[in-house]
């Protein structure tokens, strides 16, 4: 299998090896955000505008404080008023413009991670997308991207706006008076150092919560899932307990990051405060020598909020930024999932022949968990073989390996001569279809079900697999017929009824290579033995690999291999195997007397 290398941020990891660095983080947020730059750089640029605005205000209430308000000029108050209204027109417009065009922004850039992240999963790797549970697939494509709904606002509203506010307060503050400017920017740095020492702190705890909520999220999924057996045998007090315990663990690591948050707002306030207290004391000592004006303090004390408050807004945002960052770091763990890459540079001669070959096939799911170690045997095209082989002896695998979810650890599989791993990847799954004992199947109607990859696919031939598949019965019961509804994994459907379904999806789909991995065991021997019948014809034309575990479904075969052990134990008719091969007898055993005494009869 070719998969695409680790992504480079993926090695600048923390020292527990889970955590992305935050700052490559943040940096990969904010490229996510630059591919709407058209919307982006127009929202900055009246964010600039706002701050300037702000800063422009407050030198106008030090011009009305020396100028009005002590020479009582007429014209100069009207002069200043409007200009005073124009300014706050102005601001009213840059913050209208700015909000509506960074929510324009946010929205898109989780509406983009939500389709990255959909498609990331959808086209991984199995082994990759095994690892994790549906249930915090589900939490990190949903809750954490939802974490990420007010990053937009934090970074470029809140952050990069408050930052020109506070830069430009900290200028005008130097411009008016130096010396009270010194008590005020001593504030910058202590609170830089607080934020330095705690945020990582919240970050730890913000990222546990998250694991957990995504644990408790795999948790409810999985007991939905499993309601019939939960109130079959009357555990709905334990699963309950479970989900209890989980979810009480994830208040609590929350709560410990919220604790660390307030104690980090309760010192940056006890700062700022204090140095507020420390201006206000010094610059009153300062007009009181009138080494400055009354108007300029009262300039200089908006100035100074100016510049303190944003110090504060910003520990705010800092805070909520490590938990964005949480969700940022698991979100990307699910974008940047392995995918097999889908052009193997070969194209399947169509039709293809259905020419199948195991060579030396060598197969294990871990290093010391053998499933194949030298499986070699070859299928003519057009030809039905059954495979047998005890529960966990690789037959389920054997359709996979097939379909190429994964991929053999040593020797080949040709299909029609050549090796699917040299195959475009579509091309090999139009080829090959699996119909699984236990098929899926999709909440709507009941053609589009059958039609279900084959879109293109025309009523008479949905019509067709379904006579084809037996499905009439269940065609007659609906009201609707195939366009009746279906509930969501066929809820309102037998075991049977959903394999009829899978095996008329796959004779719409009319591959060169058939698999039927169980595809009939929930099915009564005299409807299998009808819908033999009739896709007897149908299965002539194309490459049949049957595997079952039922003596009279195998039996109707010329063929049957028998796999043991990771090798072939034995190739031929059901008399040979009977005659020849121990294991395919131990095998079957019980299943010999009755089938003897019903030739008898």
């Amino acid at each position: 299998m070719t998969i695409q290398p680790d992504p480079p941020w993926k090695k600048l990891l923390s020292r527990d090896g889970k955590s992305p660095d935050g700052a490559r983080l943040l940096l990969r947020l904010v490229r996510e955000c630059w591919q709407f730059r058209g919307r982006l750089l127009p929202a900055v640029s009246a964010l600039l505008a706002l701050a300037g605005t702000r800063l422009y205000l407050t030198w106008l209430v030090k011009l009305w404080a020396e100028g009005p308000l002590v020479t009582g000029d007429t014209a100069d108050m009207v002069r200043l008023f409007m200009l005073s209204t124009a300014v706050t027109g102005g601001m009213v417009v840059a913050v209208f413009f700015s909000l509506y065009m960074l929510s324009s922004v946010n929205q898109r850039m989780l509406q983009s991670l939500r389709n990255k992240a959909h498609y990331s999963v959808i086209r991984a790797d199995m082994r990759k997308i095994r690892e994790y549970r549906a249930g915090d697939l589900y939490s990190r494509v949903f809750n954490d991207i939802g974490l990420l709904s007010g990053f937009v606002g934090n970074v470029f509203q809140r952050m990069l706006g408050e930052t020109c506010v506070a830069v430009g307060s900290i200028v005008m503050m130097f411009y008016l008076n130096w010396r009270l400017a010194l008590t005020v920017i001593i504030v910058v740095p202590m609170a830089a150092l607080m934020l330095a020492g705690i945020t990582g702190i919240v970050r730890r705890w913000a990222e546990s919560a998250q694991t957990r909520l995504g644990a408790l999220s795999a948790v409810f999924t999985e007991q939905v899932r499993g309601i019939s057996t939960i109130k079959g045998y009357r555990t709905e007090d334990f699963e309950h307990g479970r989900f209890a315990r989980i979810n009480r663990v994830y208040r609590q690591r929350f709560l410990r990051g919220d604790i660390w948050s307030a104690a980090l707002l309760s010192i940056i306030w006890l700062i700022t405060g204090l140095g507020l207290l420390c201006l206000i004391w010094y610059g009153t000592r300062q007009v009181m020598s009138g080494e400055i004006t009354a108007g300029a303090l009262l300039a200089f004390c908006l100035y100074a909020g100016q510049t303190v408050e944003p110090v504060r807004k910003l520990s705010d945002v800092h805070v909520g930024l490590q938990r964005t960052m949480a969700a940022a770091g698991r979100i990307f763990q699910v974008l940047d999932l392995y995918v097999v890459k889908t052009d193997g540079g070969l194209s399947i001669s169509h039709p293809a022949r259905g020419a199948l070959q195991f060579e030396h096939v060598r197969f294990r799911y871990k290093d010391d968990e053998s499933l194949f170690e030298d499986l070699d045997f070859r299928i003519e095209p057009q030809e039905t073989v059954a495979i047998v082989a005890a529960s966990g002896g690789g037959k389920s695998t054997l359709a996979r390996l097939l379909l190429r979810f994964w991929d053999a650890n040593a020797g080949r599989i040709l299909l029609d001569g050549a090796d699917l791993k040299d195959l475009s990847l579509s091309q090999l799954r139009n080829a090959i279809c699996v119909v699984e004992q236990d098929p899926f199947i999709f909440s709507g109607l009941l053609e589009d079900n059958i039609r279900y990859g084959s879109w293109e696919a025309s009523a008479a031939e949905i019509e067709r697999a379904a006579d084809l598949a037996c499905l009439g019965p269940l065609v007659e019961s609906l009201p609707r017929g195939l366009h009746a509804s279906l509930e969501e994994g066929g809820q309102d459907l037998s075991g049977g009824q959903k394999q009829r379904i899978a095996l008329a999806r796959a004779i719409v789909r009319d591959p060169a290579v058939l698999v039927l991995d169980e595809a009939t065991s929930a099915i009564d021997s005299d409807t299998e033995r009808e819908i033999f019948q009739r896709i007897a014809g149908w299965l002539t034309r194309r490459t049949v690999l049957l595997m079952a575990h039922r003596l009279s479904t195998v039996s109707r075969f010329d063929r049957i291999v028998m796999i043991e052990g990771g090798t072939v134990a034995g190739d031929g008719s059901v008399s040979q195997l009977v005659r020849e091969c121990p294991p395919f007898r131990r095998l079957f055993h019980e299943q010999f007397d009755p089938l003897k005494a019903a030739d008898t009869d």
